[in-house]
């Protein structure tokens, strides 16, 4: 009976040291493999999720945020429309313009956003795994006048329903 259980204990032993080895051993990257750059089509209404954004400087993070947007494509390249969810001072900053390259998209606006002269500039690099799932980061700068700067980071996922 002694010599059963010390052989299972060995078996199972060696299964966790297997095991640990080969989770070591799978690459940290996406379990889905993005869709191909010619079956995107990603124009429609979406739904966002944003996560809480890292700050550094002097103001304030701000919360997570989420909202409905839109994506057109247009003879330039795409647009992502903010629709609800998130407020925009003024409020060109909540329409981005971009470019689609693989896979990957890269949105972008700029303004300047308060009276005393400051600038705001804003970025979005997302991947499109699917018609139907976009994820990635987005960033964010504000420059001062005086020369104090924000800058802030977070994710966001967009996602439709198949067919919309």
């Amino acid at each position: 009976m002694k010599k059963e259980v010390s052989s299972f204990v060995l078996a199972v032993s060696l299964l966790v040291i297997v095991s640990c080895a080969v989770a070591q051993d799978i690459p940290v990257a996406p379990l889905v493999k993005p869709i191909h750059p010619k079956l995107i089509n990603i124009s429609g209404t979406w739904k966002y999720v944003s996560s809480t954004p890292s700050v550094r400087g002097v103001c304030p993070a701000g919360g997570p945020a989420s909202g409905s947007c839109t994506i057109t494509k247009g003879s330039r390249g795409y647009s992502l429309v903010f629709v609800s969810g998130r407020v925009c001072k003024p409020a060109s900053m909540c329409t981005f313009k971009g470019t689609l390259s693989g896979n990957e998209l890269v949105f972008s606006n700029t303004a300047i956003v308060d009276n005393e002269g400051g600038s705001a500039t804003n970025a979005l690099r997302l991947t499109v795994y699917t018609n139907e799932h976009i994820s990635g980061e987005g960033s964010s700068r504000y420059v001062h006048p005086e020369g104090f700067q924000c800058q802030w980071s977070h994710g966001i996922t967009l996602t439709r329903k198949s067919g919309k």
